[in-house]
């Protein structure tokens, strides 16, 4: 069996507070990160790493024998053949390389494996009129925390004919993500046009958008 090898990037620490720790050869990847920005945060529960562990399968949920047994792939239960626990969590504060989070059920120590900014797109999938294949990812434009995904020009089902129907542009701003019709795009941009017409000449100079 392939075997992977995984690199502590930092820890968890219970101080009063709780935050995360990163170790500072990996600091310089916490730059873009905001207080304030959701986070997917992944971590190594080595208290759970042992071989006998690793062979279990089946868990009473919540370690309550009176919870009838299911396979640990449909539990959140610390004891899997790899002992990765995962979580959804704001970041408060940041202090060089801490980033200040809520209270979560890891113990002080526990290895940090990694984090990602969480996309409510893919982290918080819900039923979506575009599907993941029709999205122009190449073409898609970042405006500092506004991601931009249009949709393929060939993407288009006879029944989104109309403009109020064809579902043109994917609008992720953070965590959020919303998504909006070819006839609500051409509304935005009239009005952010009319926002910039009343922007001080000053700033329009310096703009050049004309």
């Amino acid at each position: 069996m392939e075997k992977f090898k995984l690199i502590p990037i930092g820890r968890v620490h219970k101080e009063g507070e709780t935050f995360l720790e990163i170790y500072p050869e990996f600091a310089e990847a916490l730059e873009d990160l905001n207080e304030g920005n959701w986070i997917k945060l992944i971590l190594w529960f080595h208290e759970s790493d042992t071989p006998e562990k690793r062979k279990i399968l089946k868990v009473h949920p919540y370690n309550n024998p009176e919870n009838p047994l299911k396979g640990v792939f449909a539990t959140r239960s610390p004891v899997r053949p790899n002992p990765l626990a995962i979580y959804a969590l704001k970041i408060h504060r940041i202090e060089r390389n801490r980033l200040y989070i809520d209270w979560i059920d890891a113990n002080d120590g526990t290895p940090i494996v990694d984090i990602k900014i969480l996309v409510e797109r893919f982290d918080c999938p819900r039923e979506t009129p575009i599907e993941e294949q029709e999205l122009d990812i190449p073409s898609s434009r970042q405006i500092g925390e506004i991601n931009l995904i249009p949709r393929k020009s060939e993407s288009l089902h006879p029944k989104e004919i109309s403009p109020e129907k064809y579902n043109a542009l994917v609008l992720e701003l953070g965590s959020k993500t919303t998504i909006l019709t070819a006839k609500e795009l051409v509304e935005l941009i009239n009005a952010l046009k009319e926002i910039y017409h009343g922007l001080p000449p000053e700033i329009r100079d310096k703009l050049n958008l004309e």
